[in-house]
């Protein structure tokens, strides 16, 4: 048995109810991102289903699921995710404990970083997307 988490825009993660057939799973997505939603493979193990009108609707910017999805891929992903955004497994299974874990890892790591920077700023753009990327790969890196 595994879980489906909704990563929030502030970074907190919420393991979602996950209903046994397809039509209740997509109604829980569309409420858990707040309308339409369309899906992206960043992990094999994984999708995220994050708001089809996202940026138009000017929703927040998901810092989370940007560190997320650059650590998966393996790069800077040159684009921003806005509200919040459902993680599952593939084809709308539940996560198996292990990407669920790496889920909770990299947004509690995302957190951590953003803490810090109350007290202290960084040095510019570049550098917060490296620490953040930084913290969030040393925090995946832990797991194994």
């Amino acid at each position: 048995m595994g879980t489906v988490l909704r990563i929030d825009v502030d970074g907190a993660v919420v393991v979602l109810p996950w209903p046994g057939e397809d039509a209740g799973r997509w109604q829980v997505v569309r409420t858990a991102v707040g309308g339409p939603a369309d899906a992206a493979v960043y992990h094999r193990r994984t999708q995220l289903h994050v708001h089809g009108n996202g940026q138009s609707e000017r929703l927040p910017m998901n810092l989370s699921v940007w560190v997320l999805a650059s650590v998966w891929r393996g790069m800077e992903i040159p684009y921003g995710f806005y509200g919040p955004v459902v993680v599952t497994g593939p084809q709308l299974d539940a996560l198996d404990e292990a990407m669920a874990e790496e889920v909770q890892a990299v947004c509690a790591a995302v957190a951590e970083v953003r803490e810090e920077w109350v007290t202290r700023q960084p040095a510019g753009e570049w550098q917060a997307r490296a620490e953040l990327l930084a913290a969030a790969r040393h925090r995946v890196a832990a797991l194994a």
